[in-house]
């Protein structure tokens, strides 16, 4: 069975994948003339879609509403500038069938970043294809076999341990970010209102949020917790020093409330984050604003709780970070669980020699998976028998530890998947109306925006997600086990088709406006100034004609291993054999439907 299910999955992937490759080198087709009357405004393309067939040649009559504007082709050097009052006309070859991506290349306000059209060129089979090289990917990662791969450990190289376990390094590495950080706040303060020419929204959500989620991530885990600025001021101040240990604390001390001991403040922030996150990734003030109150929260968390309360519960940041970093291939861990059992002191959580464990970790027992572990390294400075190892990891070990799944992290992995999903629709779509909906531009309409964001995020994917366990469970035949814990459990298989979802978002916002990241840096507070000579910087860095490409493999990667996850999880739930097999198939079905629908609005 298992044979013919890898059969069959390697059949449907080669039949979308060639059609896929050898679309790509297919013959220009020849076609009529279309003639488009094209409206441009805040912040949309009127009309936003168009469908013309192959070997057509469109020609824009393009005016503007309001304010100058551009009209480029991705992937083409087709650009031209709209002037209020005058008509330009551009045409666009559609010579193949697929999708053709255009945008304002003119700063014209907020969303301005975000202000796309589209052509569809029939017959566009693309998404039909990648959706069933999708589907033949998923069959044959439900059936493969699984096997443990050795663990290297990093410290064995002497340089990096004795590196790591000096106390100036880690401040060397916060240092400069909080110059960044107060650069950041500074200019969202100070400087233009115009999200496209601020140091602020750009070095966050293009150069800061692009490395954390293209690289920082998928790499490294929470390896940005190490470095980050924001609690440092609190705890520097809580420790009465910058760099040294030093005995004792400034502070209460008091213990953080039982209940909200978990990831569910974070899931609150992370939300609102989310809800709010047109407004806050195309507004300076607001970007300045919401880390200046990051920062001032966790300095009063520091100075009241004990710890970093802040970092292991509040931050939403650190909850995205931190369900992420299950998936990444590096972990902390003890070297030799027997030395840690054999050892009184427990510096590592108690504090000795170091400080003990910012987020109550004890590598020897309770650490189980890099959700908390903040690679702060204060366990490796404090341990007297050097028995702490820094290992490289296959990807996804963690989402394989059956103890401890709790349903708060299922719930941010479900919520960072559906918002995934929505934001791709939101930023990525041509739709106008949607962005002006979710750019708090009118109260009704932000109202409805909220409605439809909240039911699509929390009621509807959770609610196929439940759908899907209820599935399980009948399928395997096992009716004894808690719909409640196959939820939860099986929640953690979407991960990695999570974080790859938010790389191929994350990819198709920064590669397009690469060109900004320069330009601010010259002119951080857009006041006219050209520091570096990169003021007028215009170039990219990927030919974007194969972005969605890059997208499709990072999906596809992300649902190699959800599934992958998935065959181990629902074997630990409902029992491995033909029950198993059985209750696969809802969960896998829902992640290769997941990943459908993001192919199809990357490429229909």
């Amino acid at each position: 069975m298992r044979r013919l299910t890898v059969i069959a999955g390697a059949i449907l992937a080669l039949a979308g994948a060639l059609p896929l490759l050898t679309g790509l080198a297919a013959e220009p087709a020849v076609g009529r003339e279309v003639e488009v009357p094209l409206l441009v405004g805040k912040f949309a393309f009127s009309p936003p879609r168009i469908s013309v067939a192959a070997g057509d040649r469109v020609t824009f009559r393009i005016r503007s509403r309001d304010v100058t504007h551009g009209f480029a082709v991705e992937g083409t050097a087709i650009e031209a500038t709209v002037l209020p009052g005058r008509e330009v006309r551009v045409t666009v070859p559609a010579e193949r069938a697929g999708k053709i991506r255009y945008r304002c290349s003119v700063i014209c306000g907020p969303l301005h970043p975000f202000m796309v059209g589209e052509i569809v060129v029939r017959p566009n089979l693309w998404p039909l294809w990648a959706g069933a090289l999708a589907l033949g990917m998923g069959l044959v990662a439900s059936a493969g076999v699984t096997r443990s791969a050795a663990r290297a450990d990093l410290l064995g190289w002497r340089p990096l341990r004795w590196l790591l376990t000096r106390r100036p390094f880690q401040f060397a590495l916060i240092a400069p970010n909080l110059f960044a950080f107060t650069l950041i706040v500074l200019a969202g303060v100070v400087g233009t209102a115009t999200g496209a020419a601020n140091f602020a929204t750009i070095f966050v959500w293009l150069a800061w949020w692009g490395l954390l989620i293209l690289l920082l991530i998928p790499l490294g885990g929470r390896l940005w917790c190490a470095m980050c600025p924001i609690p440092a001021p609190g705890e520097w101040l809580a420790r009465g020093t910058l760099v040294e240990h030093r005995e004792g604390s400034v502070g209460l001390g008091l213990n953080w409330p039982k209940p909200l001991q978990n990831l569910w403040p974070a899931f609150g922030g992370l939300f609102l984050l989310v809800l709010f996150g047109l407004v806050i990734t195309t507004r300076p003030l607001v970007t300045a604003l919401l880390l200046a109150g990051f920062a001032a929260v966790a300095l009063v968390t520091h100075l009241v709780f004990e710890r970093r309360v802040f970092c292991r519960y509040l931050c939403p940041v650190g909850g995205l970070i931190g369900v992420y970093s299950m998936a990444a291939p590096l972990e902390l861990r003890a070297g030799d669980l027997e030395v840690c059992r054999r050892c009184r002191g427990k510096a590592c959580f108690r504090g000795g020699a170091a400080y003990p464990c910012p987020t109550f970790q004890f590598p020897g027992g309770g650490l189980a998976r890099n959700t908390y572990c903040l690679l702060c390294t204060e366990c490796l400075k404090a341990c007297p028998y050097d028995n702490v190892a820094l290992r490289l990891r296959p990807f996804g070990a963690d989402l394989h530890v059956a103890r401890g799944r709790r349903a708060d992290e299922a719930w941010v992995a479900l919520l960072l998947l559906g918002t995934a999903l929505a934001h791709s629709l939101i930023k990525l779509g041509p739709w106008g109306w949607i962005k002006s909906w979710a750019n708090f531009e009118g109260g009704v309409e932000f109202v409805l925006y909220t409605a439809l964001f909240s039911g699509a995020v929390l009621a509807g994917l959770p609610g196929l997600h439940l759908l899907g366990a209820w599935l399980s469970r009948t399928l395997a035949g096992a009716p004894h086990v808690p719909l409640g814990r196959l939820f939860v459990e099986h929640a953690y298989a979407v991960i990695p088709l999570s974080l790859g979802a938010w790389m191929a978002f994350t990819l198709a916002v920064v590669l397009p406006n690469l060109s900004y990241i320069p330009r601010v840096v010259s002119d951080p507070f857009g006041w006219g100034w050209d520091l570096f000579g990169t003021r007028a910087t215009t170039w990219t860095w990927m030919p974007l004609g194969l972005m969605p490409w890059a997208q499709l493999a990072l999906l596809l990667v992300g649902l190699w291993g959800s599934v992958r996850a998935a065959r181990r999880i629902v074997a630990q739930t409902l029992g491995d054999g033909a029950a198993a097999r059985r209750g696969l198939v809802p969960l896998a079905a829902l992640l290769v439907a997941v990943t459908w629908g993001f192919v199809a609005l990357y490429f229909g």
